[in-house]
């Protein structure tokens, strides 16, 4: 008997990876659904592509399900009926019948999953097997993607399909998650549970990485290959203690959110306990930090940093500071000058 397995995805697929996937998903499945925003202000504000594509579909049109918001029984009987999680809170469902007609409309649509979203497109393609539940689900907000298949087919869809990167046991070997995401180009990637004191220079061959996440508590120092990452947005570390931010912070152009965490910790080994904030060896922000023209949101939590650089006043597109759990005994007052910010926290205790 196959064992099958949801597999996540660790970001969705896109261009050509995303039409394979496609592909694959109506080979697999009876139909797919879609979730279509029905009031008077939806059809206002939702784009020309997005009624273009439900004109196109409606031959292809099976059944329309609405799950009112009053109750959890038509949303659970709806779930039971069909096995799938594409009906999980209320709205109004299109169920069309899976064909290679009805794929390539999904293919011209779309270039990735992602774009599965109101007001661009209906939202949250899902499909669904013949005897119910679901092959691909995605709800694309909340960035959750999955596949359900064994172990075996994960594995040699993951060497097959470029751009298909699929969540795997054999990724809690680091290198083998790092030759996997550096092979399928992945934009997102989250490192945690591998005990590492340090991050691999090789970080620096993930091109693609638009969002990082490390949650580490050993790693104490960060590789000058993690700044040669260009295109990303989001960098956030949790870690029991980091030396500092390097200068070379300022090579990421493209930065938008800057997020560290120390005093943290990814496992529950007995005696571990938390060093006082005074003890933690990351004391300063570097004035480099003034150089990230695209930062908007700044958070660094538990740590000595006892003053904030005034290169900071530069940051004309920052909008939230959060500098909590601190040395610092007052706020500058360069912040009171910077007007484009909304949320500003600088305190010596967490709230």
């Amino acid at each position: 008997m196959r064992e099958l397995i949801e597999m996540r995805f660790y970001t969705d697929p896109r261009g050509e990876a995303y039409e394979q996937v496609i592909d694959l998903a109506i080979n697999h499945s009876e139909c797919f659904v879609l979730k279509v925003q029905k009031d008077r202000f939806a059809a206002m504000v939702r784009s020309d592509g997005y009624n273009r594509i439900l004109e196109a579909l409606e031959p292809f049109l099976v059944n329309k399900i609405k799950l009112h918001g009053n109750g959890m029984g038509a949303i659970e009987h709806a779930r039971d009926a069909y096995q799938s999680s594409a009906f999980y809170t209320a709205g109004t469902y299109h169920m069309y019948r899976c064909c290679e007609e009805s794929g390539a409309l999904l293919k011209r649509a779309a270039y990735r999953l992602a774009d599965w979203i109101y007001p661009k497109l209906p939202e949250d393609l899902c499909f669904v097997k013949k005897d119910g539940g679901d092959y691909l689900d995605s709800i694309v907000h909340e960035q959750m993607y999955g596949l359900e298949v064994t172990e075996a087919e994960a594995l040699e869809l993951l060497d097959r399909i470029t751009g298909l990167f699929l969540e795997l046991e054999s990724h809690r070997d680091l290198e083998r998650l790092l030759d996997d995401a550096i092979k399928h180009k992945t934009d997102k990637l989250y490192v945690s549970g591998h005990r590492l004191t340090e991050l691999p220079e090789r970080i620096r061959e993930l091109s693609e990485l638009r969002d990082l996440e490390i949650f580490e508590q050993d790693v104490y120092r960060l590789p000058e290959g993690l700044f040669e990452l260009s295109k990303l947005e989001s960098l956030k570390i949790m870690t029991a203690n980091l030396e500092s931010i390097p200068a070379s912070i300022a090579k990421l152009k493209n930065l938008r959110e800057l997020s560290i965490y120390c005093g943290s910790s990814d496992r529950p080994d007995p005696g571990w306990r938390v060093k006082p904030k005074e003890e933690i060896s990351l004391n300063r922000i570097p004035p480099e930090i003034g150089e990230l023209e695209m930062l908007e949101r700044l958070t660094i939590v538990y740590s000595a940093i006892h003053e904030l650089p005034p290169e900071m006043e530069k940051l004309k597109r920052l909008r939230s500071i959060n500098i909590g759990c601190c040395s610092m005994k007052r706020k500058p007052a360069f912040l009171k000058r910077m007007k484009q910010l909304e949320h500003v926290h600088v305190s010596e205790g967490l709230y």
